[in-house]
């Protein structure tokens, strides 16, 4: 069993793919964690006392703000996780439960927040037990994962928890679950864009590609980041290519580096604003030297409009596989028969992979509306205005499938020109499924291979 310590050290993305995937991780609280919340809370509590008003703590939430609940105390946050965990819609995934309790941790071990860290030790008793509440999914606006944590909350309450006055609203105001599941999307998309790479460098040999469109200083003429990154891994993957067929390839091989290097930035500005958010203290209010803080930080923009860049990024990259699939059917640039099928007339080969990579394309350009153009007025007007960072992270995890799918049918034609090319006769035409899912299965390890050379 992995343990993985909170309250130290940051959380980075890609620890907290780790540990979501693990479905026997372990969590520990650091003693300094503890400290910190314990001390917060004791300020808070002290606020309280003192008589002075505290949002969602001695008031009402949302429009009810100026109705003073005053001797309610645990009564009022059950009423609140009552209230808000809306128990519609379809479950999340283990993994996403999971990632949402470590990210609901590590926010908590900021101490800004005034949880009792007796909330915390709840939450980790969680992971080990091997069975995580359900949790339904509709109910975010971007303001907060308010439905979802309501109900992760009643699950602690229901489990033994004794929830205490002050516990219910600053629980729930976090963005926990969109962080969560943007996180594992950032996670297999990153792993996508190293595949599609290699998948690319394939159909680059088998189409006999120039490589001048790789050339260092045509990178360093215009030095994007992402741009001159894709351009170095294209040329090690490409390094033993033969002489070019052509002057110049189609846009698909030749433009790569433009297309994909700007998908690669955009998950590296999405990373970065993950890095950050997954172990922020968002809670309002807020606790900062003694001072309790009304404010919004709770509202996920910055988040909603990295999730859109990454999401319209993914289009032209699967374009341009899909782009690639279509020149792979076509023997004026291979060389090989039409749509490498086999030597008897009439065979139709790889025909219908344009189909099903057409109809993936299409799905991902569904996905990659931005999210940040829809509009909300709820609670009577007094929050008129929402990110929709949790339809943003809940369509970029959709999309990885839609371009797992371009990449895989690419891969299926690209290593059978390859074949050909060798001297290997095309199958007779056979159901596309067994072909593809072996292609689809081998990205992974593709993505490390790619990942490898540019260490070199």
């Amino acid at each position: 069993m992995s343990v993985l310590r909170i309250g130290d050290e940051p959380l980075t993305p890609a620890a907290l793919v780790a540990a979501a995937r693990d479905d026997a991780v372990s969590v520990e609280l650091t003693s300094s964690a503890r400290e910190r919340m314990a001390t917060q809370r004791a300020a808070v509590d002290a606020i309280v006392a003192s008589g002075r008003t505290v949002y969602a703590r001695t008031t009402g939430v949302g429009a009810n703000y100026d109705i003073e609940v005053g001797g309610e105390g645990r009564e009022h946050a059950l009423r609140l996780l009552r209230s808000h965990a809306a128990e519609v819609g379809e479950p999340l995934a283990p993994e996403v439960v999971r990632a949402t309790v470590l990210v609901r941790l590590n926010q908590m071990a900021a101490g800004a927040g005034s949880h009792r860290p007796e909330l915390a030790d709840a939450l980790t008793a969680l992971l080990p037990k091997g069975e995580l509440p359900q949790l339904l999914d509709h109910g975010g606006l971007g303001t907060g994962d308010l439905s979802v944590l309501a109900q992760l909350a009643l699950a602690l309450a229901d489990g033994g928890l004794d929830l205490a006055e002050g516990d219910a609203a600053p629980f729930i105001g976090s963005n926990a679950a969109t962080l969560a599941v943007a996180t594992l999307a950032w996670a297999d998309l990153r792993e996508l864009l190293d595949a599609g790479l290699g998948v690319s460098a394939e159909t680059f040999g088998a189409l006999d590609g120039n490589r001048e469109a790789f050339a260092a200083a045509v990178a360093a003429a215009r030095p994007l980041p992402g741009l001159v990154a894709v351009a170095s891994s294209l040329r090690a993957l490409t390094g033993d290519a033969g002489p070019p067929a052509r002057l110049q390839d189609p846009f698909a091989l030749r433009c790569l580096p433009q297309v994909a290097g700007a998908l690669h930035d955009a998950l590296g500005g999405l990373q970065d604003v993950l890095a950050v958010e997954i172990g922020a203290a968002a809670e309002n209010p807020l606790v900062a030297d003694g001072e309790l803080l009304h404010h919004g930080g709770f509202h996920a923009a910055p988040l909603a409009l990295a999730l859109d860049t990454v999401r319209l990024a993914l289009v032209p990259f699967a374009q341009l596989s899909v782009a690639r699939l279509a020149h792979l059917m076509d023997p004026r640039l291979t060389g090989l028969t039409p749509f490498l099928a086999a030597a008897t007339p009439g065979s139709s080969g790889l025909i219908i992979a344009e189909y099903v990579a057409s109809d993936a394309l299409a799905r991902l350009r569904a996905e990659a509306a931005p999210c940040v153009l829809g509009t909300a007025f709820v609670s009577r007007g007094v929050e008129e205005h929402a990110s929709f960072a949790w339809q943003g992270a809940l369509q970029a995890r959709r999309a990885v499938a839609h371009v797992r799918t371009a990449i895989a049918l690419e891969r299926v034609a690209a290593e059978r020109a390859l074949a050909m090319k060798a001297g290997e006769q095309a199958p007779e035409d056979r159901p596309l499924g067994g072909d593809f899912a072996r292609a689809s299965g081998g990205l992974a390890e593709l993505a490390e291979r790619v990942r490898r050379s540019g260490e070199r």
